[in-house]
């Protein structure tokens, strides 16, 4: 058996394969894909997944985000430009805020316009609204200075606190999904962009993991999955949430 153990927040992952992944991946040139072209299932999984995880880091290692919509002023129709303006956007974050970290998912309007939802950390929470559900409770800084909506130069920010709940990851995450069924989104190279130096999950593979996954033989875990791998044999996965110290 073969073991993969991961941590992302308070989670722990734990797969168990039948047959060892292969170490080597032989790459055939790959084909050019058609911008009319649907993305592959098997891949916005893989970016929703990845979303999750490192979502879930960041949230461990950096706390509360302010989560953010940016929005364009002009035509929002063109995926090349729209994906220029957000890599715009976070040069500038940076350059304003140095530790400041980002992620943004695409999303397309009933009427056909791209706008970007995203979280910050390492950014004032003060710029952001305070709400309860729907509801209203204060205004924010950037009502006032409109610090993030000179630095995106596009349009409106809409800026709101967080308390940095895990369920943050699942919400920005379903973006990926909703994008993926557009083909307009095939102009830009990944629906989902990440600053540079964004936490990661931790990966562990082989005896080590698997000696990890001893230590989690009698606990019960949260979730657990079964299932079938014509190259891997059977894997099951399960889930854990780490106890608080």
């Amino acid at each position: 058996m073969y073991f993969i153990y991961r941590k992302y927040g308070n989670t722990i992952e734990i797969t168990e394969i039948e047959k060892e992944p292969p170490q080597g991946r032989v790459f055939a040139p790959r084909k050019r894909r058609d911008v009319f072209e649907a993305r592959r299932p098997d891949n916005t999984r893989r970016t929703k997944k990845l979303c999750m995880w490192r979502v879930s880091s960041a949230l461990e290692e950096y706390g509360c985000p302010l989560l953010v919509t940016l929005t364009f002023n002009g035509d929002a129709s063109d995926a090349f430009y729209a994906s220029d303006s957000l890599r715009n956007f976070q040069v500038r974050l940076r350059d304003k805020y140095p530790q400041a970290q980002s992620i943004f998912i695409p999303e397309l309007s009933p009427r056909g316009r791209i706008h970007f939802h995203g979280l910050l950390f390492n950014v004032p929470l003060s710029l952001g609204d305070t709400r309860e559900g729907e509801r209203l409770i204060s205004h924010g800084d950037e009502r006032k200075t409109r610090i993030l909506a000179k630095l995106w130069g596009e349009g409106f920010v809409d800026a709101v606190k967080t308390d940095g709940s895990p369920k943050l990851a699942h919400y920005i995450s379903k973006y990926i999904t909703k994008g993926a069924d557009h083909v307009i989104f095939n102009g830009m190279r990944r629906l989902m962009r990440i600053s540079h130096g964004f936490p990661q999950q931790i990966e562990i593979k082989g005896e080590f993991a698997e000696y990890l996954a001893h230590r989690y033989a009698n606990k019960k875990p949260i979730k657990e999955w079964e299932g079938d791998n014509i190259f891997l044999g059977k894997v099951i996965r399960k889930t854990y949430l780490q106890k608080e110290p």
